[in-house]
């Protein structure tokens, strides 16, 4: 925390305004107010936990607050927590005098290996996720590995799916790390949660680059976020992001095997590694498929391409590695039906097409 702390000074904002949750504020973002305010004006804002929590009301208390509390061009914000306080944060900055230097100090493995790389900043309504939002680049990204030692190893699985994902989609040279080293238990050592950091960042880099807005190529970070965002929804917060994202990818290589872009190894290699990382194959309970499938119709990527009502975006694959669709544009327009049909089939129960990869 010294380093962080260090860091956050040598920016010499006149102020700085920590947001975070009530679960971190305990844990971290409380002793790191308290030891910047020593010597600069500042401010710890405590929001409650939950996706609920990501809308613009939140964004809109915050911004207001700030202001009455002297806020100005020259403060930094600072993101204590995981990707719903980066998100909110992110986009507060965005917004308050039409942008000031935001700082990522990021508490879970999702986002410290996955989120903070990416520029956007959104929030929800209740039709679907991260539909009002924008780009703003964080100045800084500050991680202490010594934070992800405090969380619950559902957190840790949670940040392990986005791995996952960026392995199946754009570092495939990480498979064979992952089939060897995940574990459902998720105790780590600090050196296996460095490489799988550095795993996870370098992976969105690589693509990023070209790409900054993720509107053309990095859509690709978008695999199995369609019916993912929606499951997540759908469970008012009950559901950790990363698993939804983990079912989400196991209904996305059942649409690409369906429509015979992706193999059948690569198929089972999807459900083996995901379910080794601890992934229930099925719908949280009190979940239906007819409310997944609502949500799934107002997907944040509508608009790319030209679709029928009875059509969605999604992210496929063609194999490991390889996105299906057109160079620059990874999005192919697939029946709802047929979504509906796999969601049914992998996570509802109608059939467990998946029974032989649950006893590997």
């Amino acid at each position: 925390m010294d380093k962080i702390i260090s860091n956050l000074r040598e920016l010499s904002a006149s102020s700085y305004h920590l947001i975070t949750d009530r679960t971190v504020s305990q844990l971290h973002a409380g002793i790191l107010f308290e030891q910047l305010s020593t010597q600069t004006p500042a401010s710890l804002w405590v929001i409650d936990n939950g996706e609920s929590f990501k809308s613009l009301e939140t964004v809109e208390y915050l911004a207001r607050e700030m202001v009455k509390g002297g806020i100005d061009r020259g403060s930094v914000i600072v993101a204590v927590g995981g990707g719903v306080i980066g998100n909110l944060s992110g986009l507060t900055a965005a917004l308050l005098f039409r942008g000031i230097r935001f700082v990522h100090v990021p508490t879970t493995l999702i986002a410290a290996a996955d989120s903070v790389a990416s520029l956007k900043q959104a929030v929800n309504l209740s039709v679907g996720k991260n539909l009002l939002g924008c780009f703003h680049k964080p100045t800084a990204v500050l991680i202490d590995l010594n934070f992800l030692r405090t969380l619950p190893s559902t957190q840790i699985r949670s940040g392990m799916y986005e791995i996952i994902k960026n392995a199946l989609t754009v570092a495939t040279e990480n498979i064979p790390l992952l089939e060897s080293g995940l574990k459902q238990d998720a105790n780590y050592s600090d050196t296996e949660l460095m490489v799988i950091v550095e795993a996870g960042l370098l992976a969105k880099q690589k693509v990023m680059k070209a790409d900054k807005c993720e509107r053309k190529e990095a859509l690709v970070f978008e695999y199995g976020h369609t019916v993912g965002h929606a499951i997540e929804l759908a469970a008012e917060g009950r559901v950790p992001h990363g698993e939804a994202v983990g079912l989400g990818m196991i209904v996305a290589a059942e649409v690409a095997s369906r429509l015979g872009r992706l193999s059948e190894a690569d198929r089972s290699l999807h459900h083996r590694l995901l379910r080794r990382n601890g992934l229930t194959v099925r719908l949280p309970v009190g979940v239906t498929v007819a409310a997944v499938m609502a949500l799934v119709r107002m997907d944040n990527k509508r608009g790319y391409v030209c679709t029928r009502p009875d059509q969605v975006a999604m992210i496929l694959l063609d194999g490991l590695g390889v996105p299906a669709g057109p160079i620059g544009r990874p999005l192919i327009l697939v029946d709802a039906s047929l979504i509906q049909s796999c969601i049914e089939d992998c996570l509802a129960g109608v059939k467990d097409i998946a029974v032989e990869e649950s006893r590997q």
